[in-house]
């Protein structure tokens, strides 16, 4: 068997191995995986047997999983299973070993016994509780078609604006570009005059999700024909005018019904972790701030 290990492939699947040592993490109540039953194996490490849960874990892991936000249909499915037949079952078996070989090893020179494994495993098996509960939450959230109808009901339509900018070298200069044109200059001849560039750009019709998030909201606040200055984040100044505003048809509901689904989804999520959130009994300790070392 041709057992192989890289480190990208740790990475992607400690989890796994994490559920295989169950003695490598604080022994907690809340954070100890109950004791696997008797269970068929797949290799055997030394005295260790090597399930084939983890396997099965582990191929499940390289096929990926479904988003628990989509609507999974059966051809998903049928995409997700191809992709994990087309996995070499051989060769994962050989990785699953080799972790298993090196958790072994790292046992037996004490390593699990660091604080930080210690914190480290304990934090992973609470993520891979978390996930698994986000989940479940998400599988008893019913979005129904009018849920969906109605959120369609307050999509805004989007407006495109059709921008003239031209950068200019000087905070001076920005301000006799814009003094000109609020004397009736037009901006292509305020562009010849005071641009920076030898090829000033055509104006463009623009979304405002395509402008820099400070610009977005001041060329939404104005009225077609005004102009305004600013300062460059990478230096220089600019003169940006609106020309002219058009309204785009909003988009079919079919086109943003998924996108909405998820979106209703991620807010009733947030309500129930906020809602356990409100239930528990939290209280921070604060932290003990160093001492400082007493002067010799």
């Amino acid at each position: 068997m041709d057992f192989h290990f890289t480190s990208a492939s740790l990475g992607r699947h400690c989890l796994v191995l994490l559920l295989a040592l169950p003695g490598a993490y604080a022994a907690t109540p809340a954070a100890t995986p109950a004791a696997p039953p008797a269970q068929e194996t797949v290799a055997q490490v030394g005295d260790q047997p090597v399930r084939r849960a983890l396997l099965d874990a582990l191929m499940d892991a390289n096929a990926g999983r479904a988003n628990p936000f989509d609507e999974e249909n059966a051809h998903d499915r049928q995409e997700r299973a191809s992709a994990r037949a087309a996995l070499d079952r051989k060769a994962v078996l050989g990785e699953l070993v080799t972790l298993e070989l090196m958790a072994q090893e790292a046992v037996r020179l004490g390593l699990h016994q660091s604080a930080d494994i210690v914190a480290e495993a304990e934090l992973a098996y609470k993520t891979l509780l978390q996930r698994d509960l986000v989940r479940h939450m998400l599988s008893t959230i019913a979005v129904t078609d009018e849920d969906i109808a109605q959120r369609y009901q307050g999509v805004p339509a989007e407006r495109q604006f059709q921008v003239a900018s031209v950068d200019v070298a000087t905070p001076a200069g920005a301000h006799a570009a814009l003094a000109a044109l609020r004397q009736g200059k037009r901006f292509g001849h305020v562009a010849r005059r005071w641009s920076n560039s030898a090829r000033p750009l055509a104006p463009a019709w623009v979304l405002a999700s395509q402008m820099d998030t400070d610009l977005a909201p001041r060329i939404a606040g104005m009225a077609s024909g005004q102009a305004i200055e600013r300062a460059l984040p990478q230096g220089g100044w600019q003169i940006v005018q609106l020309i002219a505003t058009k309204e785009l048809p909003k988009p079919p509901l079919d086109e943003l019904r998924a996108g909405l689904r998820m979106q209703i989804m991620q807010e009733r999520l947030g309500q129930r972790i906020e809602a356990l959130k409100t239930r528990a009994d939290i209280r921070l300790t604060a932290e003990r701030a160093p001492q400082k070392e007493s002067a010799q």
